[in-house]
């Protein structure tokens, strides 16, 4: 639900606190929780979803016809997606996870196919006027990224996926950021190896030129696009883990213009 609050923040709970892999069970969740959960805290104005999809659900919700069918079924209980939970590609309930549920990462072309169907797909699902956004892998499982060549590779991946999300503005009207979640052991680890990640392979001059060569755009709006479109998602849990004191990673994200696309709230 929108909360009465500068800027206009959305809030709600993500779906991948269901276990929940193929589309159907993903929908029965949503019928099963999600509906109760709007009729005792927003009873009377319209509930927003953060929707979890793996890749076999999310190509499964783009199939003909099931688009539709999912649209009606938010129309009818006052429901809308803004955001979704494009991290675990594949299980994550039920079995080991680790190190495997970073992967495909950005150091492979299946986590762009991956992230540039969720994006399409938001766009069928983003009311008027509201902006999207999708969390993601930050990077890579650490461990997999052998130098600079790794690490400008996830680099450029990004960049063709933000390219994507300019043609869906292009197209659609609808405007959604792309936000890696900085986690323990993960390439973007630490507020400190974000924002060196950030200033080294994303706003950095050759890839503003990369970007503007990708999305046609100057190389003024090029940056300016990345920044408004290539942010992080602030995970509360996480910087804890890290010892990281929240006010203080967020006045140092600030400092070098990376924007928290979205926020996570947990224990």
């Amino acid at each position: 639900m929108k909360l009465n609050l500068p800027g206009g923040p959305h809030l709600t709970y993500c779906t991948n606190i269901h276990a929940g892999e193929t589309w159907p069970e993903v929908r029965q969740n949503l019928e099963r929780y999600v509906v109760a959960v709007k009729q005792r805290v927003a009873p009377n104005e319209p509930f927003g979803v953060g929707l979890r999809l793996s890749a076999i659900a999310a190509d499964a919700l783009a199939a003909p016809g099931e688009l539709a069918a999912f649209r009606e079924f938010l129309a009818a209980h006052g429901l809308y997606v803004f955001t979704i939970n494009g991290f675990p590609y594949g299980p994550f309930h039920g079995t080991r996870v680790k190190e495997d549920v970073y992967l495909p990462d950005w150091l492979d072309p299946l986590r762009v196919t991956y992230s540039d169907r969720l994006a399409w797909l938001l766009a069928e699902l983003l009311p008027d006027g509201v902006e999207g956004s999708v969390s993601t892998v930050p990077g890579a499982f650490k461990a997999r990224v052998g130098g600079e060549a790794d690490v400008a590779r996830m680099a450029d991946q990004m960049l063709q996926h933000v390219a994507t999300l300019h043609r869906i503005r292009e197209r659609t009207g609808r405007e959604i950021a792309l936000a890696p979640e900085p986690e323990p052991f993960c390439h973007m680890e630490t507020i400190a190896e974000t924002v060196a990640f950030f200033e080294r392979h994303v706003f950095a001059s050759a890839a503003v030129q990369r970007f503007a060569a990708l999305s046609g755009l100057s190389a003024p709006d090029a940056e300016a696009w990345l920044r408004q479109k290539l942010g992080i998602c602030f995970d509360a849990c996480h910087m804890a883990v890290e010892f990281e004191e929240p006010a203080a990673a967020l006045a140092t994200l600030s400092r070098a213009g990376i924007r928290v696309a979205k926020i996570q709230i947990s224990a």
